[in-house]
C-alpha cells in the first residue's frame, strides 16, 4: 500500500494554520476589546461596537502623552540625523588619522547596556536642568549617534567625489553640494537612520521614566504602563485602544519611508 504523497503537505498546512491562529489571536483580542464599550478582557465577539475607548485614549492625559511621544521621537530622529550627517560626512571625506578606530570605539562604547551609563547621564542632565523631554531627546541622540554615524559614513563613501568636484568647479558652495548632491544620493541611508531613531525613541521606556517629572510630560510608553491597575481595576477597552494608537505611528512611518528604506537596507554594509 503506497503512502499518500499529499500527507506531508497536509501536515505542513495544519502546522501553519495552527501557528497562524496563535499569531492572530492576540491581535483579534486587542481589536475586539478596543471596539467593545463593555470589554471584559475576554476574546469574544463584542455585543456592541463603538469608538468610546478610542475617544478616551485620545483625550486628556492620553492625548498629551501621544504628542509628547511624537515630540520626543521626531525630535530625536531629526537631531540624530542632523548631527550624524555632519560627523559622518567629515569622517568620509577628511583624511583624519585613526578615523576608523575612533568610529569603531564609539560603536563599542554603545554596546554598553544603557543601565550601565544611566547614572552619569542622569546627574549630567540634572546639573544642566534637562530632566524634561528636551533632556530625553539629547540623551537618546547621544546614544544613537555611533551607529548612525557608521551607517551614514558608508553611504557617503559610496557617493563619487567626482560629482562633488564637478559641482565645486561650477561654483557651488559646500552647503549647496551637500544639499543638492550628497544628501539626495544618500537618502536611503538617511531614511533608515531616521526610521530607527524614531522607532527607538518611540519605544523607549527607561529614560522617560527617569527623566519625566509629571504624568502630563509622560510619553505613551510610560502612560501605557501607568494605566495598568489605575483606580484598582484594569480597563481592558481603554488599554486595548491605547495600545493600537501606540502602535500606529511607527507602522505609518514605516510605510511612508518604505520605498527609500528598502534601498537603504540593501545598501547597508560596513567598510573598513
Amino acid at each position: 500500500m503506497m503512502d499518500n504523497p499529499n500527507a506531508p503537505s497536509r501536515t505542513m498546512a495544519i502546522a501553519l494554520a495552527f501557528l497562524a491562529v496563535i499569531w492572530v489571536s492576540p491581535f483579534a483580542w486587542l481589536v475586539s476589546n478596543s471596539v467593545d464599550p463593555l470589554a471584559t478582557g475576554h476574546l469574544r465577539l463584542p455585543a456592541a461596537v463603538g469608538p468610546d475607548n478610542f475617544l478616551r485614549a485620545m483625550s486628556g492625559n492620553a492625548a498629551r502623552q501621544f504628542w509628547n511621544s511624537m515630540f520626543i521621537s521626531a525630535g530625536t530622529a531629526t537631531l540624530t540625523l542632523i548631527v550624524a550627517s555632519g560627523a559622518a560626512y567629515a569622517l568620509s571625506r577628511l583624511r583624519i588619522p585613526g578615523r576608523n578606530a575612533f568610529l569603531w570605539s564609539l560603536v563599542l562604547l554603545r554596546m554598553l547596556p544603557p543601565t550601565g551609563i544611566l547614572v552619569p547621564i542622569f546627574f549630567a542632565a540634572q546639573g544642566a536642568g534637562l530632566l524634561n523631554n528636551f533632556g530625553i531627546i539629547i540623551a537618546l541622540t547621544v546614544l544613537n549617534l555611533p551607529f548612525a554615524m557608521l551607517l551614514l559614513k558608508n553611504f557617503f563613501d559610496s557617493v563619487p567625489t567626482e560629482l562633488e568636484e564637478a559641482a565645486h568647479v561650477e561654483g557651488a558652495s559646500l552647503p549647496t553640494i551637500l544639499w543638492r548632491v550628497v544628501l539626495p544620493m544618500s537618502r536611503a541611508g538617511l531614511a533608515v537612520v531616521w526610521f530607527f531613531s524614531f522607532t527607538g525613541a518611540w519605544n523607549e521606556f527607561m529614560f522617560p521614566l527617569i527623566f519625566s517629572r509629571s504624568e502630563a510630560s509622560f510619553p505613551m510608553s510610560i502612560g501605557l504602563f501607568s494605566a495598568f491597575g489605575r483606580q484598582g481595576a484594569i480597563d481592558y477597552g481603554y488599554l486595548s485602544a491605547f495600545s493600537i494608537i501606540y502602535a500606529a505611528p511607527a507602522i505609518a512611518v514605516y510605510f511612508l519611508l518604505r520605498r527609500n528604506m528598502n534601498t537603504g537596507f540593501a545598501g547597508v554594509g560596513v567598510k573598513g
